[in-house]
């Protein structure tokens, strides 16, 4: 008897986990095959600029994330770090420097605890740090790079603080889009208009999906 109740709680499980993976593993993985090859599709349409393929990657990366947020319940904290995690890849693979340059930036801010004056006063410090030093090829990097991180702990720390404009993680995404195409557009190369047309795009393609 015992046997019989074994097997049938082992199907169970079994059942289960099955359930689980078709619905969490293979839905996630369809979902972001199709942000691929929705990405690929922008990137021979615009061509013209260099800084359009960045951006289009940079949107490939960040609806990753939230999608993977949206799926598993991630907190924000955790969304907010797989996020920069993923902008320490990009930067790395963009300008050849070692992953563990970012990483040790990104480390700077982890006693923050999304106090905007820490977050303010841990970025003053560390821009000075990197700034007018001597035959540092990769100081420039690494200072938009802690912009960027920054610029990042401040959006979050409005939702974690209840900012009404900022209560879903949908929004939070949205804003940095924003903010990445303000960044992306200030010499007009790529004007902002196109950037604001590829992520109109981006969005009707994966609602024609």
């Amino acid at each position: 008897m015992m046997q019989k109740t074994d097997k049938k709680s082992r199907e169970k499980r079994e059942k289960t986990f099955d359930e689980y993976y078709k619905e969490k593993i293979l839905a996630t993985e369809s979902a972001i095959e199709r942000v691929n090859i929705v990405c690929e599709k922008l990137k021979s349409k615009y061509e013209d600029y260099e800084e359009t393929k960045k951006f289009i990657d940079y949107l490939r990366s960040l609806e990753s994330v939230f999608m993977s947020a949206e799926k598993e319940k991630w907190s924000v904290e955790k969304t907010q770090d797989e996020m920069i995690k993923g902008e320490i890849y990009l930067m790395s693979q963009a300008t050849g420097i070692d992953e563990e340059i970012f990483i040790s930036i990104y480390e700077e801010f982890a006693q923050t605890s999304h106090d905007v004056a820490k977050i303010q006063e841990i970025a003053k410090v560390l821009i000075e740090k990197y700034t007018d030093v001597e035959d540092c090829y990769e100081c420039d990097d690494c200072i938009n790079f802690i912009l960027y991180v920054k610029d990042a702990l401040m959006v979050f720390s409005k939702s974690l603080d209840g900012n009404k404009d900022f209560d879903e993680l949908g929004e939070v995404k949205v804003e940095f889009i924003k903010m990445q195409m303000q960044k992306m557009s200030q010499d007009d190369k790529p004007p902002f208009e196109i950037l604001q047309e590829i992520y109109n795009e981006f969005v009707q393609e994966l609602k024609n999906d």
